[in-house]
């Protein structure tokens, strides 16, 4: 991302406005207390077992571990360990969607317990190679130096000095699609926004194969509310680089805007799929789509997993002050639409 823009570009996610007034009760102690043993089969959504690579890890209300271990070549598992409380469960295997839900044994006694969990098998996708843009093999040497000389001034946030250079660089080359996205990157942040979409539409003409300017003009888009339009340019994207999980994010931001919950969780999911160390701004979007379906203890847990990745975080504090009161037993939450992002392609 471009460095020197995060201090200039607004970033804002809404829709994590959240309405709970319940309490969440933690585990309790574990003095004095019976172990209460836990079973367990993991399954497909076709009824099939899941011979291999199935991880199941048990963690408190705090995010701290208490527990991993691996199904059989049956799928089942079996943990004796647990005390009266409520827990989160996630579990994963290669292939699938991972799977998070709270596992209560406050009450009912301290019988066994048995849970079925059913994972979702993620879409299978060819893996490709990571390729220079078209138009960067193209570019002339000046133009190319230009460029670098942009980069650098962003880096170093002088966005007067970058935009003269992405200029210069556009002017040696008009077609290099990546000049042309950096340029239209400035241009937003100084408020053209029309310029900066017709420079990205002409960066994807030049290159198709060029995700970053599908992003970045998704996300522009995104932002002026042109929804339609939006999921248009993403998905003539996708079609040349179905593994550009850049833009599945703003292909789902565009869905969640439309109140279109169930599409913009499947391409976050997808994102999840592709990239397995994606932004940790990805967890707190899924949880405001978890919690626009009701499925408020997902939406806990990708709060945790935001935390997780990133304590000193934009939504740490606040998402910290939301999970005093959400619990998997909480009141329905009421969330507005989340807006679209400002264009910050990465040069």
């Amino acid at each position: 991302m471009y460095q020197g823009l995060q201090k200039r570009l607004p970033r804002t996610l809404g829709g994590l406005v959240l309405l709970i007034a319940l309490e969440f009760l933690s585990p309790r102690s574990a003095q004095a207390q019976t172990a209460i043993p836990v079973s367990g089969q993991v399954v497909t959504e076709e009824d099939a077992v899941i011979s291999s690579g199935v991880t199941i890890a048990i963690e408190t209300r705090d995010a701290s571990r208490l527990a991993e271990l691996h199904a059989d070549s049956q799928g089942r598992f079996e943990i004796t360990t647990l005390f009266r409380g409520t827990y989160l469960m996630t579990v994963s295997a290669e292939g699938f969607y991972p799977d998070q839900s709270y596992l209560d044994l406050k009450d009912g006694g301290g019988g066994p317990r048995t849970v079925r969990i059913v994972l979702t098998r993620a879409p299978r996708q060819k893996t490709t190679s990571p390729l220079p843009a078209l138009t960067d093999m193209s570019a002339p040497k000046e133009a190319q130096k230009a460029y670098k000389r942009a980069v650098q001034a962003l880096h170093a946030n002088r966005l007067d000095d970058a935009r003269k250079e992405f200029e210069k660089a556009v002017a040696e080359y008009p077609c290099y699609a990546r000049a042309l996205t950096g340029l239209a990157a400035v241009q937003t942040a100084a408020r053209d926004s029309d310029a900066a979409a017709a420079n990205l539409r002409h960066a994807t003409q030049c290159d198709p194969g060029f995700p970053d300017a599908f992003a970045s003009l998704g996300r522009l888009l995104n932002s002026q509310k042109r929804f339609v339009e939006s999921e248009e340019i993403l998905k003539q994207g996708l079609r040349v680089s179905p593994r550009a999980w850049q833009l599945y994010d703003q292909l789902a931001t565009a869905h969640y805007s439309e109140g279109q919950y169930g599409k913009a969780k499947e391409e976050w999911l997808r994102v999840l799929s592709i990239n397995s160390a994606p932004p940790a701004e990805l967890r707190a979007k899924l949880a405001a789509v978890y919690l626009q379906g009701g499925a408020r203890d997902k939406a806990y847990s990708e709060m945790q997993a935001y935390l997780h990745a990133d304590p000193n975080g934009r939504f740490a504090s606040k998402i910290r002050a939301m999970m005093q009161d959400l619990g998997p037993s909480g009141a329905n939450a009421v969330i507005p639409p989340q807006p679209g992002q400002p264009v910050s392609p990465n040069p």
